[in-house]
């Protein structure tokens, strides 16, 4: 028959399990984050690519404006309502990526699962 703990070893093997199980909750946070971060890099940089394309793209567009609004108007008036346009549109991509960037948080489901489950056993125990 085992005997019996004292208090104060089952308060220290308490203590000693629950720092063993955040530390393993921290490593697969660690762990679960950089697979994240991993998968996003390759598709941060084929963006970033196409933002340059599209800039270029758009440069040219602008170009193409002036010199159809200059048909109509001086040149530089062309130019400046081409500028403008473009400007108009580059704050609002700005003001919306911001704000999607704002709400999408990468999410660590494994993490918050096991920390989830974690808790309630050790509020299990301790009722």
């Amino acid at each position: 028959m085992q005997a019996e703990r004292s208090l104060s070893q089952l308060a220290k093997d308490l203590t000693v399990q629950v720092s063993d199980l955040m530390r393993n909750e921290v490593r697969l946070a660690r762990a679960e984050t950089i697979q994240v971060v991993k998968g996003m890099g390759a598709g941060v940089m084929r963006a970033a690519l196409g933002v340059v394309l599209a800039g270029a793209a758009v440069t040219l567009v602008l170009f193409a404006l002036a010199y159809l609004l200059a048909e109509t108007m001086p040149l530089w008036m062309g130019a400046l309502l081409s500028a403008a346009v473009g400007a108009i549109a580059a704050y609002l991509l700005i003001k919306s990526g911001l704000k999607s960037l704002s709400e999408d948080r990468p999410a660590l489901p494994r993490t918050t699962e096991n920390v989830s489950r974690d808790l309630h056993v050790i509020k299990e125990r301790t009722s």
